[in-house]
């Protein structure tokens, strides 16, 4: 008979092709109207965005400050003010008018003073020097604190602040300031002042003079569009401005004034928990650092607490930086954020703090997603692994065994097609009632041949030639050949080598009062597929793979009766069940998982069957393996979007409610998130914090660790699989991300795709020692 398509689970044409192709003419034009889009207002806005908002006159080349840093006029230049608490710091240019030497700004060409008497003999002949000034007055302490706002330390060190009604100033990281925009605006509306530390924390001599600016200028416009803020104090990272000439000279060129300090409590330097003891005082005054970002800053709020109460018994009182400034350098508020301030604000947010969020986000989500349905799946696996093995079967006698069929699609099989004929040869099911039917899908090569001399010597072999019209055709084709008298269906692939007892141990499902039949009628029955050629590190992830896939998830997935594909390599079928659905579909290229979910919404029972083991050719290489799971996963998300309609329905239990959207939700998530969590990992990474990637990959490899030993124990396999699990994820992310995106790029694209078989390289073998009969 022929399979009629069963019109309420089957689609016109495969699941995804456009017919008329113009799905991908709309992609591509949507494409380029918003790449037209982002290109003209990168144009309009970024030359605003890059655009220094303290323009001074003189020098304003972007490589005039590493030119002068690096030349031989600022080589060992003096230093002026120095040993009496001066904190401000700026390169000065030296001109002498008969006996009075100026001190000259050199991107503006205005004195700022003249040398006082003994200054002129230490400039000597120097043309620049680097001048100190600003020194607090006597009692009187500036409190400083670097690298926030931290959205954890900062209110900490605020809320001692209030409480002693003392203001402070902040030097503050311009990523940090996008991430924990309230905790800005709370510094400034309590009346603090804030300066800049650049966007990300950086050391100048190790970035390019454009990057240097733009560290300074982003910093500015994210005060101004976070709170109506401008400022131009500046704190260089890493301090000690005497031998850092190109932050100073860069920083100046842009309008800042660097604001350096003189008493360092060291709260950097002890370990988070330590006691940090009280910095001694002598009655002068002084600008002194703390941090409030940067690292485990817990200590720093009490060691605040107690340095304020033991300055103030000493008779100190308290300011920000402001009575230090020259005119026109104290920080303003109500400043109006022009369309580049918010440009610059939006975009640190978009690809830096939003990615570092999410990354944050999908490492707890991925914790506990991993870890809930690691343990859910781990508890079922095994409940059922010792279920099925105190199961008491009735033995069946031979001629009370029913006639099965086993179909196979062959296409250019010439070299493996014996082999796999040879172990059905030797399976232990009654000859009297087997036959297998092999479809020879239009064969280029010796295939044809092979099966005819084949049927010769087997009578139970039955060869049907066909035109070349895919798998699931020729699958059809060959159960419409079987004989009548056979209710069931056992299905392989050419490549695939059946254990002797494997059919027998599939049918017995089957068969009446041979276990504690469930209500529903058994569909269909999944084997055990392994890897028959263990022979490279490719083979033998592969191996680990399946493993772990299959005495794990699928018997977690039998427990909960949601058994979501039943792989056409090695499985068993109610012949009147695929009748009912039309056979296997060409909707999709995973015509088994197909398959499956339709015998699912008829109300089937579909079940595994670990014992019964075939062994497969797996990929050898890369590409190869690569070419077979973009079959795989295209199928599989072809299969999803046509019976989708079984998400999230109780109706299918475990398998609409957990199994099936948890495997879309392992699709969707990184397809959406993958490349801003990589980039997110990636600069944290460069920026040194690399704990919660490394923490997340450990747990990953832990968890992994734990499963496969599992599946190993389960599946009676050999230990060395345990050597795989530390490199496992070096393959699997890679190839995931593949899959994923030329997926979703033969999806936009709508055409029709091929199923691509693979070439075989008859690699495959029985692991067990089992004699087969070789067909003369």
């Amino acid at each position: 008979m022929r399979f009629r398509k069963n019109t309420e689970t089957t689609i016109s044409g495969p699941v995804f092709y456009d017919a008329k192709g113009k799905r991908w003419h709309r992609v591509m034009e949507s494409l380029l109207i918003m790449t037209i889009v982002i290109a003209a207002a990168t144009y309009w806005a970024a030359p605003q965005a890059l655009a220094p908002l303290w323009k001074e006159s003189l020098h304003q080349g972007n490589g005039f400050p590493r030119q002068l840093a690096h030349s031989s006029e600022l080589k060992n230049i003096p230093i002026l003010g120095t040993g009496d608490g001066e904190v401000l710091t700026r390169i000065v240019r030296v001109e002498k008018d008969g006996d009075t030497v100026n001190l000259i700004d050199p991107f503006t060409g205005n004195v700022l003073r003249t040398a006082q008497p003994g200054e002129d003999e230490e400039i000597g002949n120097s043309k620049y020097a680097l001048d100190h000034f600003g020194q607090p007055a006597d009692h009187q302490l500036m409190l400083t604190f670097d690298d926030g706002p931290s959205a954890r330390y900062t209110p900490e060190i605020l809320d001692v602040l209030a409480k002693e009604h003392v203001p402070a100033t902040f030097f503050m990281v311009g990523a940090n300031i996008a991430k924990n925009l309230d905790v800005f605006k709370r510094v400034i509306r309590e009346g603090h002042m804030a300066g800049n530390h650049t966007l990300f924390h950086i050391d100048f001599d190790k970035h390019s003079d454009i990057r240097n600016r733009e560290e300074l200028i982003a910093t500015d416009r994210i005060m101004r569009a976070g709170a109506n803020y401008s400022s131009r104090l500046f704190r260089m990272p890493y301090g000690d401005p005497d031998k850092n000439a190109l932050a100073m000279l860069q920083s100046q060129q842009l309008g800042y004034i660097h604001v350096d300090f003189d008493l360092d409590t060291k709260d950097w330097s002890y370990p988070p928990g330590a006691d940090i003891p009280v910095p001694p005082l002598d009655g002068k005054g002084h600008v002194v650092l703390m941090h409030d970002g940067g690292g485990d800053r817990s200590s720093t709020a009490i060691l605040l607490e107690k340095f304020i109460q033991e300055a103030k018994r000493q008779g100190y009182t308290f300011s920000t930086i402001a009575p230090l400034l020259p005119e026109g350098y104290v920080p303003t508020h109500g400043v109006a954020p022009t369309t580049a301030d918010q440009t610059t604000l939006r975009t640190v947010q978009v690809f830096w703090v939003i990615p570092n969020k999410m990354l944050g986000w999908l490492f707890w989500f991925g914790v506990g997603s991993l870890s809930i349905m690691s343990v859910l799946y781990l508890t079922l696996a095994l409940a059922n692994n010792r279920r099925q093995h105190k199961r008491n079967w009735v033995k069946t006698l031979d001629h009370h065994m029913p006639h099965v069929s086993v179909v196979m699609a062959a296409y250019n099989e010439e070299k493996v097609i014996r082999k796999t004929l040879n172990t059905l040869r030797a399976s232990n099911y009654p000859q009297s009632k087997l036959e297998v039917v092999v479809v020879n899908d239009g064969s280029k090569d010796g295939t044809q041949k092979v099966l005819d001399d084949y049927a010769r010597k087997w009578p139970q072999l039955k060869v049907v030639h066909q035109p070349n019209a895919g798998k699931s055709f020729a699958i059809n084709n060959g159960i419409s050949h079987a004989r009548p008298e056979s209710k069931i269906i056992v299905t392989l692939d050419a490549d695939t080598l059946f254990e002797p007892q494997t059919i027998r141990l599939l049918v017995r499902h089957f068969v009446k009062k041979s276990h504690r039949q469930d209500s529903k009628p058994v569909g269909a029955v999944a084997g055990h597929v392994k890897v028959g050629n263990r022979r490279n590190i490719i083979t033998a992830w592969q191996s680990l793979e399946y493993i772990s896939g299959i005495c794990v998830t699928r018997l977690a997935e039998g427990a909960m009766g949601a058994i979501a594909i039943v792989p056409g390599a090695c499985s068993a079928w109610s012949r009147r069940a695929l009748e009912q659905i039309g056979g296997l579909s060409e909707d999709t290229l995973a015509e088994d998982a197909d398959a499956t979910l339709q015998l699912h919404q008829l109300g089937y029972s579909v079940l595994q069957e670990n014992t019964a083991v075939a062994y497969t050719e797996a990929p050898e290489s890369i590409r190869t393996l690569a070419k077979q799971r973009l079959r795989w996963t295209y199928g599989n998300v072809q299969v999803l979007w046509k019976h989708r309609s079984m998400l999230m329905r109780p109706k299918y239990g475990m398998l609409g409610m957990i199994a099936l959207p948890y495997a879309l939700l392992s699709l969707i998530v990184p397809l959406i998130f993958l490349p801003s969590t990589v980039i997110a990992a990636v600069i944290g990474l460069a920026n040194g914090n690399w704990h919660s990637v490394v923490l997340f990959a450990v747990f990953v490899m832990t968890l992994h660790m734990v499963i496969s030993i599992v599946a190993i124990v389960v599946a009676r396999e050999r230990a060395w699989h345990l050597l795989i699990v530390p490199i496992y994820r070096l393959i699997y992310e890679p190839l995931r991300a593949y899959l994923l995106y030329a997926s979703l790029l033969r999806i936009l694209r709508g055409t029709a795709a091929k199923w691509n078989k693979l070439e075989r390289l008859n690699s495959a073998a029985l692991q067990s020692r089992s004699k087969l009969p070789v067909a003369s």
